[in-house]
């Protein structure tokens, strides 16, 4: 029986440190009711605009884009597309471009920590050997922390893959809408 007694503190600062460090990493609220963490939902929503679907519309085939390009000695070819590239020509190449910016996306910490929320409209630009040829704000968010993210990320993720010799193109112009949302 005395050894058991002996055991008791050991037993209990054991159990005040563990609660200790799940209070910590949980960061449990000891004086109120267990809030959850606040989640944020971040989402790359890559909708064509108008503009861009004027000059590059959906429906084009592959092989319209190939009966249009043009002959040798004319001059570059460029085209315009929305990162989405659902029923592009170019989808097969955009998948994996969406993927990687997808992956280095996220809330800018200091956007975050303001609440910040915003939609962004960035427009790059991919040259044929699949560097990136420039990058702008399209349309604002209106907050320049949410613009810079969403820059910052098509910058980190070139550089991209060259373009097949099938596009016969010496630039692709991407349009990409970064929504920056949290979840009240």
């Amino acid at each position: 029986m005395p050894a058991k007694k002996f055991l008791i503190p050991f037993v209990l600062a054991s159990l005040a440190g563990h609660a200790l460090l799940l209070a910590v990493t949980t960061r449990f609220d000891w004086g109120s009711a267990p809030q959850t963490p606040q989640e944020t939902v971040m989402r790359v929503e890559l909708n064509t605009t108008p503009e861009v679907e004027k000059q590059a519309p959906a429906t084009v085939s592959r092989q319209a884009v190939r009966a249009t390009a043009p002959s040798r000695g004319i001059g570059p070819r460029e085209d315009s597309v929305s990162l989405q590239g659902s029923g592009s020509p170019y989808e097969e190449y955009l998948r994996p471009i969406r993927r990687k910016i997808e992956r280095l996306w996220g809330y800018p910490p200091q956007a975050l920590a303001q609440r910040l929320e915003g939609t962004t409209l960035i427009r790059f630009s991919i040259d044929a050997t699949g560097s990136l040829a420039g990058y702008y704000v399209l349309t604002t968010s209106g907050s320049q922390l949410l613009d810079e993210g969403a820059l910052r990320v098509v910058q980190a993720a070139a550089p991209y893959a060259p373009f097949p010799a099938s596009f016969n193109l010496s630039q692709l112009h991407l349009t990409a809408t970064f929504r920056y949302q949290m979840e009240p």
